[in-house]
């Protein structure tokens, strides 16, 4: 393989399925985290430490995470 047209275009487009396994990913972990609030904590914000214990969202974007880095690698081919 080599940096043509095509696969370029299918790297990109492995990108945006990665960017929008991500945003799932985070509004489950949100949902998650909502959800294990205590009462008395009005102001609960999302921390970078928040983390998430397994979900089929967490799954499908460790899954697009592995498509994408073998499509880059398509792309550092000679």
């Amino acid at each position: 393989m080599s940096m043509d047209r095509q696969t370029i275009e299918a790297s990109m487009k492995q990108a945006r399925q990665f960017l929008t396994a991500g945003r799932l990913a985070l509004e489950r972990l949100d949902l998650e985290k909502s959800g294990y609030r205590y009462r008395d904590e009005e102001n609960w914000t999302p921390k970078p430490t928040d983390r998430s214990w397994g979900s089929p969202e967490t799954g499908a974007l460790r899954r697009t995470s592995m498509d994408l880095t073998r499509k880059l690698a398509e792309l550092r081919k000679p």
